[in-house]
């Protein structure tokens, strides 16, 4: 697992340009990151349950709901029977 990179994948969306591309084309944009295939699959699909279960960073991952328009009803949904824990 490429723990960092799927974080900063994520977190590098802060960037207007970076945002444009991983909406118009998120493969291209994902393709400089070293990702597993589980990784770029649960961040192109912006399967929140699946970035959680893959370790992303808990304010990385609320950026990235905000930022691609996911709701916070759909976000705390998706992570209702999950829990926060610091060691893995």
């Amino acid at each position: 697992m490429s723990w960092y990179a799927m974080n900063q994948a994520m977190a590098e969306l802060h960037l207007a340009a970076n945002r444009e591309l991983f909406a118009s084309d998120p493969d291209t944009y994902l393709e400089r990151f070293e990702l597993t295939d589980a990784e770029r699959a649960a961040i192109r699909d912006k399967d929140i349950l699946a970035l959680w279960d893959l370790g992303a960073q808990p304010y990385i991952m609320r950026a990235f709901q905000r930022r691609n328009g996911i709701s916070d009803e759909a976000f705390n949904e998706a992570l209702k029977d999950r829990q926060y824990s610091a060691i893995r």
